[in-house]
């Protein structure tokens, strides 16, 4: 069995907010996160068996937007989980530790932010930080891996915002 990992960041923000943690979605990042979502949504009916049965998002307001949108865009209807553990200047191996406690799952889909994202992915798949793809806002990456580690990911394929 393998451990599919679905790492989106966050549709486009709003710069104001009394703090980072509550800068909502754009209308942008609104419609960013619903294109997203379309396009899991048909990556996921031509892959049957690959659907998340876990989504991890972190608690910024942002992220929980586009969690929203994920979540109804690829009908999703099992628990949400928020973690402190995946704002944006978290370790990607304490991520990583994390992870490895949702193995069991199967998929996962985790939405978070930047510079965790790319960080978490280059440690995942090459075991360097500083190689991770660049992660523009409602970008997701699909990875898969025999066991949740260092180095243990193959990139499946990339999806930037088109819009």
């Amino acid at each position: 069995m393998t451990f599919r990992l679905y790492v989106m960041r966050h549709g486009d923000a709003l710069m104001k907010a009394p703090r980072d943690s509550l800068r909502p979605l754009s209308q942008l990042g609104h419609d960013q996160a619903v294109d997203t979502a379309k396009h899991l949504h048909s990556h996921l009916h031509l892959h049957l068996g690959s659907a998340p049965r876990l989504v991890l998002a972190s608690p910024y307001l942002r992220a929980q937007e586009t969690t929203q949108h994920m979540v109804a865009g690829i009908e999703y209807t099992n628990e949400v989980v928020t973690s402190d553990e995946i704002t944006p200047n978290d370790s990607p191996d304490s991520v990583i530790k994390l992870l490895s406690d949702y193995e069991s799952f199967g998929s996962v889909l985790m939405v978070s932010h930047q510079p965790l994202v790319s960080g978490l992915i280059g440690r995942l798949v090459s075991g360097h930080y500083h190689e991770g793809p660049p992660m523009g806002t409602a970008s997701i990456v699909c990875l898969d891996m025999p066991t949740v580690g260092i180095g243990m990911a193959n990139l499946e394929w990339v999806k930037h915002s088109e819009l």
